[in-house]
């Protein structure tokens, strides 16, 4: 079995929004697709620090903790403090939609569509995201929700659709 990469995490996620393929109609039938959606594009985020550490400093993607991974994103050696702010409301966001709770509602196809979308920039920010954005818009197909405009911005995040 091989290790997952980030651009088949996003684009199994993009298929799970879509109800395409055999598992994302199986996983809209069956009604869990919101949570297993929400765990791919985290494991998508995940897998793109490690892949950006193990670039930079390979000391620091053997540590075992993501937080300490992301933290280290905001040191001198990382992409800044705005794209590590970034990242860790990303996964805290999609760390809470995983976790199911009986007073909580699974997240929305929107609220899953932009995070999906927020992913795959930082992604692109972080020197992984040009084979990720086309690897999924290439299975995909070109995406009408801004992509394009928001991935040439740093400063995009005041743009983009509250959840």
């Amino acid at each position: 079995m091989t290790a997952p990469t980030a651009a088949r995490c996003l684009a199994a996620a993009d298929q799970l929004l879509r109800g395409a393929g055999m598992v994302g109609a199986a996983a809209v039938t069956a009604g869990w697709w919101p949570r297993a959606c929400a765990c791919l594009i985290r494991l998508a985020l995940e897998v793109g620090v490690d892949d950006y550490w193990r670039r930079v400093r390979p000391a620091v993607a053997a540590c075992q903790q993501n937080r300490a991974k992301q933290l280290m994103l905001r040191g001198r050696l990382g992409p800044g403090a705005a794209v590590a702010r970034r990242i860790g409301y990303a996964w805290a966001t999609l760390s809470a939609a995983t976790h199911h709770h009986c007073y909580e509602l699974a997240p929305t196809a929107a609220e899953l569509r932009r995070l999906h979308t927020e992913v795959g920039g930082l992604l692109t920010l972080l020197g992984d995201g040009g084979s990720v954005v086309a690897f999924v818009e290439g299975i995909a197909g070109p995406v009408a929700d801004g992509r394009e405009e928001w991935l040439e911005s740093d400063s995009s995040m005041d743009r983009l659709p509250s959840m």
